[in-house]
């Protein structure tokens, strides 16, 4: 379901950088805000969908009984972050479309334990027949597969004509992005052409048309899957000596991205790296990193920017390269993974070329200084040695982890 999407050309005011920080939480504000004032179309691709959320869609409902509500959920179980069953059960009965992603159709990372899970035991195992909450064998086994829909946003008419959406990280991710109309126009159609892929509901409500380019100063993309492994290795090929490249991320491990780096940091581009300490294989690849010919430098997120957060939900994955008076961004749920970026599991994320005097442009990286700063720049978190290295490299290829 790769999708790249036509640039659109929005103006500053079609564009702004949502804070999602436990301190600010300007992304829920405005997914409330969003579905409050949709009038015919609201879509969500969120897992786990937050009772607030879920609360304001019955709400609307009730308000406006013709307005279509669409939910693309991963069917994952709710002790591993899954949406609660009886969420989608309320919703459901509230006339609420309900797609359940079908990840029994997505390519498999590991072929062959998912072969063999296939014929012993995907037949039987059903997330939605389970016990909710319940970790058995059944739900551990299914896991290990590593299928995932990890989009996070929200797109719907905006009452007068338009549309409008937000793309965020994961659910306690700390930065989003808002998008008006022709942006938001192709986010729709490709989300409805998931649930459509996943449900056969005749209730599902058309795509809406397309639009021009339009006009403004920020260029603006909506890409997914395999594109966004794409767009990341055009915009490091493209970094220099003079240029600054920022990451941050639950999980970096992707090699064709890793290699990109260490390439831009030989021809001089300074290179700041955010990971979170607690997941594989960041400390290998931070080992690797460091040890690098070229300005790399590593930091780890702090405990307390992890707090409250599940350890599938933590971080928005962004990256940030400042080049010159422009400043380029990919921002969205998808790892620097090879599940994530191989066209694995559906991911979603937004790129943005903008000025860097843009009033999105300050906010973002604002959000970034603020992370990196109240980062921990302990280097004895980096694993160097070669037995994790190799360790990695060879549960990456063989497909038997999740990165």
């Amino acid at each position: 379901m790769e999708v790249a999407s036509p640039a659109a050309r929005l103006a500053e005011s079609q564009v702004a950088i949502l804070d999602g920080s436990p301190r600010r939480r300007e992304i829920l504000a405005h997914e409330l805000a969003a579905i409050d004032r949709a009038a015919e179309v609201i879509v969500l691709g969120q897992c786990p969908m937050v009772r607030e959320v879920g609360l304001h869609l019955l709400a609307r409902k009730r308000q406006r009984p013709n307005l279509k509500i669409v939910l693309i959920v991963d069917p994952s179980n709710e002790a591993y972050g899954g949406t609660p069953a009886q969420y989608l059960t309320e919703l459901e009965r509230a006339g609420v479309i309900v797609a359940r992603t079908r990840l029994n159709r997505m390519r498999d990372s590991s072929p062959l334990y998912t072969a063999l899970w296939r014929l012993g035991i995907a037949w039987w195992s059903d997330p939605y027949d389970e016990a909710p909450g319940e970790i058995n064998l059944r739900s551990t086994l299914r896991r290990l597969t590593f299928k995932a829909d990890d989009r996070q946003l929200v797109v719907a008419d905006d009452g007068s004509g338009g549309w409008y959406s937000i793309v965020a990280g994961a659910a306690a991710g700390e930065v989003g992005v808002e998008l008006h109309d022709g942006l938001a126009r192709d986010i729709a159609v490709s989300e409805l052409a998931i649930a459509a892929w996943s449900t056969q509901d005749d209730r599902l409500p058309p795509a809406p048309e397309a639009k021009g380019r339009g006009l403004g100063s920020i260029d603006a993309r909506f890409l997914t899957e395999g594109a966004i492994r794409t767009a990341l290795l055009d915009a490091v090929a493209a970094a220099a000596a003079g240029d600054e490249i920022s990451f941050a991320a639950r999980a970096m491990s992707d090699r064709p991205l890793i290699d990109a780096a260490l390439r831009a940091a030989e021809r001089g581009a300074r290179i700041q790296i955010l990971l979170d300490p607690e997941t594989a294989p960041n400390r290998a690849v931070a080992g690797e990193l460091s040890g690098a010919r070229g300005p790399i430098e590593v930091r780890w997120f702090a405990p307390e920017q992890s707090a409250g957060q599940s350890a599938e939900h933590k971080h928005t994955a962004l990256a940030i390269i400042r080049h010159r008076g422009e400043l380029w961004v990919n921002l969205g749920a998808a790892d620097f993974t090879r599940p994530s970026l191989d066209d694995f599991n559906l991911e979603a994320a937004v790129e943005l070329r903008l000025p860097a005097r843009s009033a999105a442009a300050r906010a973002v990286l604002e959000i970034f200084s603020r992370q990196w700063s109240g980062a921990s720049a302990d280097a004895r978190l980096a694993d160097d040695s070669k037995s994790a290295y190799w360790r990695y490299r060879l549960l990456q290829a063989a497909g038997l982890a999740g990165f």
